[in-house]
């Protein structure tokens, strides 16, 4: 099975375990990190086969679980994104599909008390963590996120997302960083930004999303004082990065 292996201009040696690990590899060394959308799309750019599996570094899957979604994607072509059932690092099962973004804040519902699907089902958005796609389709990234939102972004473009509950992936969610100050600063900086860009694209409009972005302003200022007078440090520091993120947004910038 052909492999790809993308790295980000890692400053560790990833590159050369990558190539340790599988000679035949292709190994592609971007000169910067160019976001994970960015980054992605590398990989399919040299993807040769009918299929491509996108596949998170902290995920683990076998032969099973690909087969599982290949004989998915044979069944159903008319679906441009086939995901598997995601399972956290103890193996339960998590609930990484959903109605599209800007239909959530509208629903009135607790997930934890929605039952789990046994069969093939579609849904508005699946994971990034892993997907399935044919590459001769066109379906690409946008490579204007950095990072976050860009497979809601992925989902929207497809239209719907197939999920298969009989191909299993164990994630471990967050283990591809370490959890230190400067990524969750990262983190909830691009998080902001990002929720406006696909607000912009996805959610009304330029100027939907900049009604959005002033009421994100207040939202993660207000949330930010609390914090400050409660002395929670760790959720101050997050809500002025998402607060920078914002303000970069309505800013223009990138």
């Amino acid at each position: 099975m052909p492999v790809i292996v993308v790295d980000n201009a890692s400053p560790d040696d990833t590159a050369a375990v990558a190539r340790a690990a599988r000679p035949e590899a292709l190994v592609l060394e971007n000169p910067a990190n160019l976001g994970f959308g960015a980054g992605c799309n590398r990989g399919l750019d040299h993807v040769a086969t009918e299929f491509a599996l996108l596949v998170n570094p902290d995920c683990r899957l076998g032969a099973t679980a690909i087969a599982a979604l290949v004989a998915a994607a044979e069944a159903h072509p008319e679906c441009r994104l086939v995901a598997p059932r995601i399972e956290d690092g103890a193996g339960q099962p998590v609930r990484s599909w959903d109605v599209a973004q800007p239909r959530r804040p509208r629903l009135r519902r607790d997930r934890r008390a929605e039952p789990w699907p046994e069969g093939r089902f579609c849904a508005d958005f699946a994971s990034g963590a892993c997907l399935l796609l044919r590459p001769a389709q066109g379906l690409r990234f946008d490579e204007g996120y950095f990072l976050f939102y860009e497979d809601d972004d992925l989902c929207a473009q497809a239209g719907h997302v197939l999920v298969e509950p009989l191909a299993r992936v164990r994630h471990a969610g967050g283990a591809s960083s370490p959890p230190d100050a400067a990524t969750r600063w990262r983190k909830a900086r691009h998080m902001a930004w990002s929720r406006l860009r696909y607000a912009s694209r996805h959610g009304g409009g330029p100027a939907a999303a900049r009604r959005q972005g002033l009421l994100r302003l207040l939202h993660h200022a207000g949330r930010a004082l609390g914090h400050a007078m409660t002395l929670s440090r760790g959720k101050l520091w997050t809500d002025l990065a998402g607060l920078a993120g914002t303000l970069a947004w309505l800013a223009g910038r990138r």
